[in-house]
């Protein structure tokens, strides 16, 4: 790292300005991401826009000291750099894995109310679950995708294992022993 940087570092220790006096947080916390993709200074420079944005955001009657506080944005922030600076073809942030989860959205923002869902990424989920459930019952016979299909409701509504035999013209103990092979499978 640039001496003079961190000699400049050093002067503002004792700082009024929570920004300047927590400049060695940032560099402390942005050397655990070295190699993942920026420079020691893109890091650096990412964990002073989390630093400014905790300054912002502060309650200092909230219970909690600021340098805990301001370290979470900080860590936020330059996961956030990571995933959107480090690769060459942008990754969606849930497809990459960068290590030292950070906070609840709830530690940040104490106003919030579980309403950050975003329908996209439930329009993605729910692609991604219907994926699974296909590529899961693929592996099994049509008779077993039948009982699978009306025991668990998927197209059709939600049976109960007496249904399912009766419907079918078999014995209850068949549609079990189905019903059990089948998860078998599924799970591998």
């Amino acid at each position: 790292m640039n001496t003079t940087l961190y000699k400049d570092i050093q002067k503002n220790i004792n700082s009024a300005d929570p920004v300047l006096s927590n400049m060695r947080l940032v560099v402390h916390l942005a050397k655990k991401y070295q190699g993942m993709g920026l420079s020691l200074e893109d890091l650096i420079h990412e964990g002073t826009i989390g630093l400014c944005k905790a300054r912002d955001k502060w309650d200092k009657n909230g219970g909690s000291k600021f340098s805990s506080y301001a370290a979470a944005w900080i860590k936020a922030t330059i996961r956030q750099a990571l995933n959107n600076k480090s690769r060459t073809i942008r990754v969606p942030a849930h497809k990459t894995h960068i290590p030292d989860v950070g906070p609840k959205v709830s530690q940040l923002d104490s106003s919030y109310q579980g309403t950050y869902d975003s329908y996209i990424e439930k329009a993605h989920d729910e692609s991604h679950l219907k994926f699974k459930i296909k590529t899961l019952m693929s592996k099994l016979k049509p008779k077993q995708q039948e009982i699978i299909k009306m025991k668990f409701g998927i197209g059709c509504n939600e049976m109960k294992t007496s249904e399912i035999a009766k419907e079918l013209g078999i014995t209850v103990q068949s549609v079990n022993g189905t019903i059990r092979n089948s998860l078998k499978i599924m799970k591998g």
